[in-house]
């Protein structure tokens, strides 16, 4: 009879332990602070207006990639370049328009260079490096 009382006692403890680990605990008061925010760092408090004869600064990426596909924004030269050789192998009046595009926007020469050689396969005399 003073077998079960040992292994009973054994397994309540271990329960409560369980209880006291794994339970959540109280939550706790929002803390709130009546204090004024941090100022920013001294280079955001001042910035210089910009100079009038400064050129306008140029965008992230071509224009023309939002015609092609607006997620295209920011795209590396590999992937305009196999673009443009997409466009080229289209072949239809709006892939040529977009590669007009190309001639007038692209800033970077290997893809304007491309797009001037498609130009140049489909037949159009507008096909300029």
């Amino acid at each position: 009879m003073l077998t079960p009382t040992p292994t009973l006692l054994a397994f309540i403890g271990t329960g409560l332990t369980a209880i006291a680990v794994f339970a959540p605990g109280r939550p706790r008061p929002a803390t709130v602070s009546f204090a004024p925010p941090g100022e920013p760092p001294a280079f955001e408090r001042w910035t210089p207006p910009p100079a009038s004869d400064d050129p306008e600064p140029l965008p992230s990426s071509p224009v023309w990639l939002a015609l092609v596909d607006p997620r295209a924004d920011g795209s590396d030269v590999t992937v305009r370049l196999a673009l443009v050789d997409a466009l080229a192998a289209l072949a239809t009046p709006w892939a040529d328009a977009i590669l007009r595009h190309v001639l007038d926007e692209e800033p970077e020469p290997q893809v304007r260079a491309a797009a001037a050689a498609a130009m140049r396969e489909a037949g159009y005399a507008g096909g300029r490096a």
